[in-house]
């Protein structure tokens, strides 16, 4: 709330701030005030409400339905209880017999808020009262198009508040603050930003620049060192710059705050019950709900997203590598063997020796193989693969017996030194 000025020793305050204070509406102060230039004040004060409830006053029965309402939603913000009351109820087709039988109406935020300092309930999101001076950073004006600066970050969090935390890595326009993209995985990692990537990529198309953190799956600390996903935006013509600090990219991370705050309760309305349920119904819904209330207009209508047109993404979002042809026209990697195949599913036949690039699609693990910017398929090699714990727990068979041998060697040469 802005500081309140002092006019020749009279206290001036706004409407907004007279609204937050007393927690009337706005046309109910201008009432008041058209009220006092009629009337006495002690008049309207004392005498106007005699024997009258408010005309904003709630019934008992309107009281006793919201309070049972808010038993589904124990941690709730103000904020988002209101808009869950009245989206679930006022407005909600189903529920207008109880709308008819209980006196249930719009209610104002400042209703809300009073209701939750009368029942004692708590809100989850905490409003600091300003205490003096403060530094002022200056807000760094917005891009003025879409698809300009793209904001992405991943963040840790317990969901379905059942212990166990996921990462959703997250994708924001700077003109607009709205949601682009996001993708919840166990932890922060290469497939979960490429998920939120590829969905941007494919409903909005191909922006200019990616803000991010210097996480080690974007940013290779070695001199003209690129991690892969850097490699994939780079090859789409994608800027990746990154923030020095989380400051830096705060629109980002208090959209976060936000979604923490409101999912865990729409989870629970709209009964997801998978991390699989909630990725699709992530992009394909609650985006567009989140920036129906939170995001805003660009300053300029045009967009400097590229459509994605014919670009083939899985040449691009791929892990790429090189192999070398060995026997049996085949390459080996991650325990397995590939055989190139041609356009005919028929062995694609290599000197022996030969390098040629390795492409591994980032989602599906399909491995093709390059040679003079030819792709070919492959055909994998059952029964070859080595499962890694298996082959752990045969070099620690292999050293038992090992040890076990020198054991029976030290007791025979002890015995025939014996013997000696």
């Amino acid at each position: 709330m802005k500081k309140k000025q002092k006019v020749n020793g009279e206290i001036i305050m706004s409407y907004k701030q007279i609204a937050d204070e007393t927690g009337y509406e706005r046309k109910q102060i201008n009432r008041f005030v058209n009220e006092i230039e009629k009337k006495d004040i002690d008049e309207l004060l004392v005498h106007g409400l005699t024997g009258k409830n408010s005309n904003n006053s709630a019934p008992s029965q309107e009281i006793e339905y919201i309070k049972e309402f808010k038993n589904q939603y124990p941690v709730i913000s103000i904020a988002q209880f209101r808009d869950i009351y009245h989206e679930d109820v006022i407005w909600n087709q189903d529920k207008q017999k109880d709308v008819k039988k209980y006196g249930l109406r719009v209610r104002s935020k400042s209703f809300f808020q009073q209701l939750y300092k009368n029942e004692g309930w708590k809100s989850p999101v905490k409003h600091r009262p300003f205490k003096g001076k403060k530094d002022i950073h200056p807000l760094r004006e917005p891009s003025p198009r879409r698809g300009i600066l793209i904001m992405t970050d991943g963040t840790p969090h317990d969901w379905f508040s059942n212990g166990q935390k996921f990462s959703l890595h997250s994708t924001l326009d700077d003109a607009t603050g709205e949601i682009l993209s996001g993708w919840f995985m166990p932890t922060e990692c290469q497939i979960g930003y490429c998920r939120a990537f590829k969905i941007m990529f494919e409903k909005h198309g191909i922006p200019q620049i990616i803000y991010a953190d210097r996480t080690t799956i974007l940013w290779d600390q070695k001199e003209g060192a690129q991690t892969e996903v850097a490699r994939m935006l780079d090859e789409l013509g994608i800027e990746l710059i990154f923030a020095n600090s989380a400051e830096a990219k705060g629109k980002i991370e208090k959209m976060n705050n936000t979604i923490q705050n409101r999912l865990l309760n729409d989870i629970k309305r709209y009964n997801i019950k998978t991390y699989d349920e909630l990725n699709q119904w992530f992009n394909d819904y609650y985006i567009g709900y989140i920036n129906h209330k939170f995001a805003y207009l660009p300053k300029e209508e045009e967009t400097d997203f590229i459509p994605l047109g014919k670009t083939d993404l899985s040449k691009i979002m791929c892990i790429k590598d090189e192999r070398i042809i060995i026997n049996g026209n085949m390459i080996s990697y991650k325990n397995n063997y590939y055989i190139p195949i041609d356009k005919d599913g028929n062995d694609f036949i290599f000197y022996k020796g030969t390098k040629v690039g390795v492409w591994i699609d980032i989602f599906t693990n399909e491995v093709r193989i390059l040679k003079n910017g030819i792709l070919y398929n492959t055909r994998k090699i059952e029964g070859h693969m080595q499962n890694p714990a298996k082959k752990e727990q045969k070099k620690i068979q292999d050293q038992k017996i090992l040890e076990q041998l020198l054991r029976e060697r030290d007791e025979r040469l002890k015995a025939r030194a014996n013997h000696k």
